[in-house]
């Protein structure tokens, strides 16, 4: 996969650090910046696969282009990296990528890859954005069959983290490197909080069905559900057309709660798929100038879904996983803006025309 320059890398190291270290606030009653305010935020992150492929004409993925017509369609959204890592820490802490994220951390113990994401702001993340703002918060991964699982997580140890997905064996499809607040150390070197709010996949259904779903949620589908894998391990069919089929089975439940409850469901993608070599990509379609990430995870598009917003719109303002994490803690009311959130743009433009 395509890697940041070490200069570009550099820049953003310096931006965040700038940018990070504003003291937390407390939270207002409404959302700031324009942006609306939700009981219920869920972000779904699926996985490599670019605007073009998945929103455009002969897409596999036809459910997920059905759901345009319940929301508004972000065609210029953004990645902030080229491996999955360095995205997913973006959108839960706004730290920009760093040499361990942006290898995926696939040479190193997980613990040795928590550890960096303490240098910044001293580890701060959504996590402890929206419980200091009285929020409740869940991560409810896929392929995982009980609270706070993760690969061995022990002080020193230089073993590779083996839970990576795409895997027969072990921890099969379930992968790290998608599970972010696990990369802090505030979350998984704390057993209860770890437990509480990293919750199997499988208890989404029953806190929608008892109506316990959180103020935010994060869902990561598995390596076989997501789009990662084409074929994938222990299936034939992979890609854009299982992630297609596993969101057709699982949301429609989700979606209904959060159009009864004020929610709001973010669909993205980590980051586009990789430009093969020979090939002329569109300058557009990899580099952003106006996103604080420069688009370097290339252009994937997204979804904001809720009948609060205008119906089956299309705002093609450009935004990045920044963005997204700095619209997340304006709709709760959070003042802070964690590192490269600081430095980008709130999505006001997609929230335009929302209904009280």
């Amino acid at each position: 996969m395509r890697r940041l320059s070490v200069a570009v890398t550099l820049n953003l190291v310096i931006a965040s650090s700038a940018f990070g270290l504003a003291p937390a606030s407390a939270a207002t009653s409404a959302g700031l910046e324009g942006i609306a305010h939700f009981d219920h935020i869920v972000v779904l992150t699926e996985e490599n696969e670019s605007a073009s492929t998945t929103f455009g004409a002969g897409s596999p993925a036809t459910y997920l282009n059905s759901l345009r017509a319940r929301g508004v369609f972000l065609p210029n959204y953004y990645g902030t990296g080229h491996v999955s890592l360095d995205n997913y820490i973006a959108m839960v802490s706004g730290q920009p990528p760093q040499p361990l994220t942006m290898s995926d951390c696939m040479t190193v113990s997980l613990w040795t890859c928590v550890q960096g994401q303490s240098v910044l702001s001293s580890g701060r993340n959504l996590a402890d954005q929206l419980e200091a703002a009285g929020a409740s918060w869940k991560s409810y991964q896929d392929g995982t069959a009980t609270p706070c699982f993760h690969g061995p997580y022990v002080a020193g140890d230089t073993t590779p983290d083996p839970d990576q997905g795409d895997s027969t064996t072990g921890a099969m499809n379930y992968a790290d490197r998608h599970n972010p607040f696990i990369y802090f150390t505030d979350v998984i070197g704390n057993q209860p909080r770890c437990d509480a709010h990293q919750r199997p996949f499988t208890d989404l259904g029953a806190d929608v069905t008892a109506g316990t779903l959180p103020a935010f949620a994060f869902i990561t589908p598995d390596t076989c559900h997501d789009g990662h894998d084409n074929p994938c391990a222990g299936q034939t069919t992979g890609g854009l057309a299982a992630a297609d089929a596993w969101l057709s089975s699982n949301l429609p439940p989700l979606l209904s709660y959060l159009a009864a409850n004020n929610g709001l469901l973010v669909i993205n993608f980590d980051e586009g798929s990789t430009p093969t070599a020979g090939s002329t990509p569109a300058p557009s379609d990899v580099t952003c100038a106006t996103c604080a990430g420069l688009g370097l995870g290339g252009r994937t598009g997204a979804l904001l879904i809720s009948p609060r917003l205008p119906q089956g719109a299309t705002v093609s303002t450009a935004y990045d996983h920044y963005s997204l994490l700095r619209t997340i803690e304006d709709s709760f009311g959070i003042t802070e803006h964690l590192n490269l959130a600081t430095a980008a743009t709130a999505m006001t433009d997609a929230f335009a025309g929302t209904t009280p």
